[in-house]
Formats: structure tokens, sequence, C-alpha cells
């Protein structure tokens, strides 16, 4: 009976904790100026061979709202992504660039398919 009530406590407990943590806490775990995060292709596919401004608006989204569980109005895109190409023959340099009320985004899709985030907190282009 008292392993079932600490079991019960401790995932309650640390259910309240990731609630009570902000999105830009969940962006930065380590109190940084940048966050690494990724998302496999298991996790989420768009079925595309490279990135383009829409799948890596909807990446962003799923990163924020459905993998760190972020609130639906704590991260606002500001400016659309804007996707290039770095080198020409080269499908897997397509890197996009997204503002966001917290910050900004770099992303890009990795040789496997997952889409790799760079998060940036910088005054000069967030609120916080």
């Amino acid at each position: 009976m008292f392993k079932l009530f600490l079991v019960s406590f401790l995932l309650f407990s640390n259910s309240s904790y990731s609630q009570s943590l902000t999105c830009l806490d969940k962006l930065l775990p380590y109190n940084k100026h940048s966050g690494l995060h990724q998302v496999t292709r298991e996790e989420w596919n768009d079925g595309k061979e490279a990135l383009d401004n829409e799948s890596a608006k909807n990446a962003l989204i799923f990163l924020t709202n459905s993998r760190l569980l972020c609130r639906s109005d704590e991260v606002i895109i500001k400016v659309a992504p804007s996707c290039t190409l770095l080198l020409a023959d080269l499908p897997q340099s397509q890197t996009c660039f997204a503002f966001t009320n917290l910050g900004y985004f770099v992303i890009s899709r990795d040789n496997g398919r997952n889409i790799n985030f760079i998060f940036s907190k910088d005054k000069r282009f967030s609120e916080r």
C-alpha cells in the first residue's frame, strides 16, 4: 500500500513540476542562451525530402505544442520560417530560420530525416 502511495505521489509531483515550467524553461533547460532539440522521423514525418517553409513551420509547432507541451499561446511565430539551400547540389543543406516571441530557431533536417532545432533567446528578437 505504501509503495502504491509513493509511486502515485512521485508521478503526480513530477507532472505538477513539468506543468509549472514555462515553454522558455523547456526550450532552454540548462539556463543557457541557446538550446538544441530534435524531433525524430518516427515522431513526425511530412514525407518530404527536404524542408520547406511550410514543413519547417509545422515541425516547429509540433516541437513546441506536442513534444515540449507548451501552451498554444506561449510560442507565437512572428515571422514565418524562411528556408534556403546553402549548397546547391546538397538537399540536406536546406536550412530554415524562424522568429518567435521567445527568440529564434534555426531548423534543419539531417540525413536520417530527423528535424534538428537550435533555439536562441536573443533580446533583439524576443519580447522577454
